[in-house]
């Protein structure tokens, strides 16, 4: 396994909900078989300083307690889960699941928890001496400002687990990443890739699912290593299947090449947000047209992805503007993130599902004005296109004629070219 693989993996398990509460666990473990050690390190005579009759009884009271607390706590955030799956999308489950909130308060608990279960069996043994109950004592005092500590930040996280804006913050947060990280890199390393040669041999995939990463330092040491230029056909978020190659090569490889290249690529049944800005896109428009569905009617969660979706975008071309890229593999060609695929993403389905709604048409128009105008080379194109695309749906959802004029004349007055009216010409008919 490449060193690449090992470090997304050793990332991907860090932010797993049970990662850090079996740290916690694994800690107060090392805590009570280390203590009678560390006991004989201390001064004499301070067990007489402490009571040490009370160590019994302030381990019950946390086994006790601290067992109900985390499962309630644990019941509550699967609910808050449950309920943004509901309000937003199942998309973003993993995002509220790698709060760092939630998981310190639930391995607090669950450490509290077994670090008392197992102290209480260590007492009824004769395993700790008086040096020990000392650390006991002490160990315990802090564990106890921990949870109060704990308790606290979790009863304050309660206020918004789960809601729909905080879920829209989260997306918003991974998908700035992932684009920071394009803007540094948008050619993962690599030449950029302007056309093809004529003959190439491809590479497919030996299973369907998502390209989640790709090796780009590995793949250019196999191109240099083998002598041959490589390019890149599938970068993370494209779906790979026995139809699309994962990459062009200049030469033939053998099967034991072609397991190599594929071992550079990370595939799985879902796109991730790591390394795949426009996953974070999508996230977000799925979150507006589940508001704009007439089960929920919240055009005003809408006009905030928009809004969101639009900063996310401006920020990522006054990053690209700032980043000096380097090559540093000259073999391997890549194609950079295309913008109007990006934009599209994030708007061509708000524009589909809100179409019938004017406050949302007239913030979707200045969000197109607002990109078109911060970066023409890379929006103006798409946004004009996504512009009309999203008049001429509202010329077919509207019903009344004073909102779609209005929306026509905000569209105009921002610089858009306004697509002939159908109903204007079969009402002068």
């Amino acid at each position: 396994m490449s060193p690449n693989r090992l470090r997304l993996l050793w990332s991907r398990i860090r932010r797993k909900l049970w990662f850090t509460p079996a740290l916690y666990a694994v800690v107060a473990l090392l805590v009570l078989s280390t203590a009678p050690v560390v006991g004989r390190m201390l001064p004499s005579g301070v067990n007489s300083l402490i009571g040490l009759d009370g160590v019994y009884d302030l381990m019950d009271v946390l086994s006790n307690s601290l067992l109900a607390v985390s499962i309630f706590s644990l019941g509550i955030m699967t609910s808050s889960l449950q309920a943004a799956a509901g309000a937003a999308t199942p998309r973003a489950r993993p995002l509220l699941t790698e709060d760092r909130t939630a998981q310190n308060a639930i391995s607090t608990f669950l450490g509290g928890f077994i670090y008392g279960i197992v102290g209480l069996v260590g007492l009824s043994t004769n395993y700790y001496g008086d040096e020990a109950k000392v650390v006991l004592f002490l160990v315990t005092c802090a564990v106890i400002v921990a949870v109060i500590v704990a308790l606290i930040r979790w009863i304050a996280r309660l206020s918004n687990l789960g809601d729909v804006s905080e879920v829209i913050d989260l997306v918003e947060r991974a998908a700035a990443s992932a684009f920071e990280a394009d803007a540094a890199q948008p050619w993962l390393g690599g030449v950029p890739m302007t056309s093809l040669p004529p003959q190439l041999f491809p590479v497919h995939p030996d299973r369907m699912g998502f390209v989640q990463a790709v090796n780009a330092a590995g793949l250019a040491g196999m191109a240099e290593e083998w002598e041959m230029d490589f390019h890149l056909a599938a970068r993370p978020g494209a779906y790979s299947d026995p139809n699309r190659p994962l990459l062009l090569s200049s030469r033939r490889l053998d099967d034991e090449q072609v397991a190599a290249v594929r071992s550079a690529f990370v595939i799985g049944g879902q796109r991730t947000f790591e390394a795949d800005p426009r996953f974070g896109m999508i996230v977000l428009s799925e979150t507006a047209s589940r508001a704009l569905s007439p089960g929920v009617n919240d055009p005003g969660t809408a006009i905030d992805v928009i809004g969101t979706s639009a900063r996310v975008l401006v920020d990522w071309a006054l990053a690209l503007d700032r980043a000096e890229p380097k090559v540093r593999h000259r073999r391997l060609h890549v194609g950079r993130l295309s913008a109007a695929d990006v934009m599209e993403d994030a708007f061509r389905w708000i524009a589909r599902d809100g179409a019938g709604q004017l406050e949302v048409q007239i913030r979707l128009q200045r969000a197109l004005a607002t990109l078109a105008a911060s970066a023409p080379r890379l929006f103006e194109e798409p946004a004009r296109a996504l512009s009309h695309e999203a008049l001429l749906r509202a010329e077919q959802a509207m019903s009344l004629d004073q909102d779609l004029e209005r929306l026509r004349a905000e569209s105009a007055r921002l610089g858009f070219r306004c697509p002939d009216s159908p109903r204007s010409a079969h009402s002068a008919g």
